[in-house]
């Protein structure tokens, strides 16, 4: 175990050390993309982007520059942060036969597995058996841990492929150099695995929770002129807001946006520039909806 803000991180450079020499991962454009990049950058990893599709329920659209021999990896990240996205079997399925048809293994950014909806989270591992998946996971999002710091990889190793490039043996290495979290915290997890399975009453209750205050937000941006709601949040914590041309005296100058709410209103949104998203903002509906209605 180790910590979750890590693993991901840690997953994409190792992947693309291991298995490519020219280190060029494929993310898509609406995910932590400052933070993403300063990462492949300070490990030599170029990292290009893809498009999602905001009126498509935030599904993969095309590669802005095509794939080539020194791509390594696809991440994805299944449910969306920032996006609140949740991606049916069927899509995953096509962008999953994709990345076998180009050879690239996929970095599956499932923190927020089994946060899903009406929508059934499905993870990229059932989805397809036949090529390399490395899926990041965590305690800190599906049962509301974040200051535990624990995170896992699991490997999907079809045909081999991520044992023979040495990634296996590669994660247990950092597993062993990294401060992971204490052993009592480690000690606990078989049995918070066991007592809060999916579906038990405190993760109902949480995803019952989490979906009234994402239908609250989505209600109350809708309500106000100037902003549409882009696709409907199907899971995760999160949903991002267009603003409409020309509908506000500020534009769609989403920094703008967010600054004056802060100064005005104490109410905190992420400007959808710290996604390569302008235009947008996102909303965290993790308050309670009385919070919420309060807060907009």
């Amino acid at each position: 175990m180790w910590h979750s803000w890590a693993i991901t991180w840690a997953a994409l450079p190792m992947a693309a050390e291991k298995l490519s020499p020219a280190l060029i991962v494929r993310l898509q454009d609406q995910v932590h993309d400052e933070k993403r990049s300063m990462r492949g950058e300070y490990h030599g990893v170029e990292v290009r982007y893809y498009d999602l599709l905001p009126d498509c329920g935030w599904h993969l659209g095309r590669f802005g520059i095509a794939p080539d021999e020194n791509t390594c990896a696809l991440l994805l990240n299944n449910p969306s942060n920032p996006c609140g996205a949740v991606f049916t079997r069927e899509h995953l399925v096509a962008v999953l036969s994709t990345a076998e048809e180009l050879g690239l293994p996929v970095i599956a950014d499932e923190v927020y597995a089994d946060m899903s909806f009406a929508r059934p989270f499905v993870a990229c591992a059932a989805a397809t058996a036949s090529i390399p998946i490395l899926s990041v996971c965590a305690l800190s999002k599906r049962w509301l841990a974040p200051g535990w710091r624990a995170g896992w990889i699991t490997v999907h190793d079809a045909d081999g492929a991520l044992a023979a490039a040495g990634v296996p043996e590669t994660l247990l290495k950092l597993c062993q150099v990294s401060l992971g979290p204490s052993a009592p915290i480690q000690g606990a997890i078989p049995e918070i695995f066991a007592s809060a399975p999916n579906g038990c009453d405190w993760h109902s209750g949480v995803l019952k929770a989490l979906e009234e205050s994402a239908q609250c937000c989505m209600r109350r941006c809708r309500s106000i002129p100037g902003l549409e709601v882009a696709s409907e949040a199907q899971g995760a914590m999160y949903l991002m807001v267009r603003l409409k041309p020309n509908a506000l005296d500020l534009g769609t100058d989403d920094v703008l946006l967010a600054s004056k709410l802060l100064e005005e209103e104490s109410v905190a949104i992420l400007p959808g520039q710290c996604f390569a998203a302008p235009g947008y903002f996102r909303v965290v509906f993790a308050a309670p909806e009385k919070v919420l209605e309060e807060a907009s």
